[in-house]
């Protein structure tokens, strides 16, 4: 199994490709959009190893799930700091550490197909951009995602 750098070098030439190819035939020009796009990208070729208890992806969704769960509660209720701090330990824990079997369904192709569909649906409501854009940007997001399950099915 390829280690996070791995994935992370060889999603970075795949990348490169892309964003030539997008510049070269002006498909986009909007450089804030080429940084979520890239972002998306990146973090999807790691995201597939969230089912792995071991690892740094599942460590870092867990902080974010738990900040947007302690967020959510500290905007919709009345809850002061002591119970916050111990509701962000609580659901950090319980992300981290539930337990999954790893190369199970984020190892999916199905799976890939969804989750970059609603990326790339979510970056579309904030950017909007034509349908020919759309599916282009779609494909980006995926291949970071495939190249992940590709190396996985070479090594």
């Amino acid at each position: 199994m390829p280690s996070w750098k791995v994935h992370l070098i060889f999603n970075s030439l795949i990348l490169f490709l892309w964003i030539r190819f997008l510049l070269n035939y002006s498909l986009i020009n909007n450089y804030v959009l080429l940084i979520f796009l890239v972002f998306f990208n990146m973090f999807l070729t790691l995201f597939p190893d969230v089912d792995s208890s071991k690892s740094k992806i599942r460590n870092i969704f867990a902080v974010i799930l738990a900040s947007i769960t302690v967020i959510y509660l500290f905007l919709n209720s009345n809850f002061n700091f002591v119970y916050l701090l111990i509701g962000f330990i609580s659901f950090y824990i319980i992300f981290r550490f539930f337990p999954t079997k790893h190369r199970g369904f984020t190892h999916s192709f199905w799976f890939s197909i969804v989750l970059s569909i609603l990326i790339t649906l979510m970056i579309w409501i904030t950017f909007g951009f034509s349908l020919l854009n759309l599916s282009i940007y779609f494909l980006l997001i995926l291949s970071g995602y495939l190249s992940h399950l590709f190396l996985d099915k070479i090594f």
